[in-house]
C-alpha cells in the first residue's frame, strides 16, 4: 500500500462504516417499529378481550333473565291449562290438607267438650233410674 492510496483507504473505510451504520440504524428502527406495533396489537388485544368479556357477561345476564321469564311464562300456561281442565294440583291438595287439619282440630276440640257433657248426662240418668225403682217399690 502506498501513501497515495491512504486517502482512498480512509474514504473506503468511512463509506463502509457509513453503510454499516445506516444498515444498523435501519435495523434498529425496524425492530423499534415491530415492538411498537406489537405493543399496540397487544393493547388492542387486551382491549378486545375486555370488550369480549363484558359482552359475554352481558349475554349471560340477559340469558338468565330471559330464561327466568320463559319458565314463568310456561308455568303460567301450565297452571292455566290445569285450571281449565279441572285437574287437581299440588297446591290444591296442600290447601285441602290444611283445611282438613283445621277441621280435625275443631272436631277434636268439640269432642273434648262433649265428653264432660256426656258424663253429666250419665249422672242424670243414674239419678233418674233409682227414682223409677222407688216408684216401682211403692206399687
Amino acid at each position: 500500500m502506498d501513501l497515495n492510496d491512504m486517502p482512498y483507504l480512509l474514504l473506503g473505510a468511512l463509506a463502509s462504516v457509513r453503510d454499516d451504520s445506516i444498515k444498523t440504524v435501519d435495523d434498529m428502527v425496524g425492530k423499534g417499529r415491530e415492538l411498537a406495533e406489537g405493543t399496540k396489537s397487544k393493547a388492542r388485544s387486551v382491549a378486545d378481550d375486555k370488550k369480549l368479556e363484558a359482552t359475554i357477561q352481558e349475554l349471560v345476564k340477559k340469558g338468565r333473565k330471559e330464561s327466568k321469564e320463559l319458565v314463568e311464562a310456561v308455568g303460567k300456561v301450565v297452571t292455566d291449562t290445569l285450571d281449565s281442565l279441572g285437574i287437581v294440583t299440588k297446591a290444591d291438595i296442600k290447601d285441602i290438607d290444611r283445611k282438613l287439619s283445621e277441621l280435625e282440630k275443631m272436631v277434636s276440640g268439640k269432642t273434648a267438650k262433649k265428653k264432660p257433657a256426656k258424663k253429666k248426662a250419665a249422672k242424670k240418668k243414674a239419678k233418674k233410674q233409682p227414682a223409677k225403682k222407688k216408684a216401682a217399690k211403692k206399687a
